[in-house]
């Protein structure tokens, strides 16, 4: 955070708004971190501040904005993580339906023969 961002906090948020909603679509969780702590700082720097209610309105939506997207995010993550684990654990067993009709658990075996001496 500049000097001259303790004069004009309103905007010095709204390039911030900016880098976080840069850093959500990428997937820059360390750059995310890091721009909390400033985040922090700003807000309570705004709060003090005398800033038009239009500006309040318009960070507040860039705000909400960001919010979303890192829950898309988040929300994104645990389906792929939730979608690997499924892909795993029907690696490891199959079933089907034996002579009877009945389903029967087939598990990873080994493709060799045994040979017989």
């Amino acid at each position: 955070m500049a000097l001259l961002d303790a004069f004009r906090p309103a905007a010095a948020l709204s390039d911030l708004l900016d880098k976080e909603k840069a850093a959500i679509l990428k997937s820059d969780f360390s750059t995310l971190e890091k721009l909390s702590k400033t985040k922090e700082s700003l807000l309570v720097m705004v709060a003090k501040a005398q800033i038009s209610p239009s500006d309040l309105k318009a960070l507040k939506q860039r705000s909400e904005h960001n919010s979303r997207l890192l829950m898309a995010s988040a929300k994104g993550i645990t389906s792929a993580r939730e979608k690997l684990l499924s892909l795993r654990s029907t690696s490891r067993s199959f079933t089907a339906y034996g002579p009877a009709g009945k389903t029967t658990p087939i598990g990873n075996k080994s493709l060799t023969m045994k040979r017989k001496a």
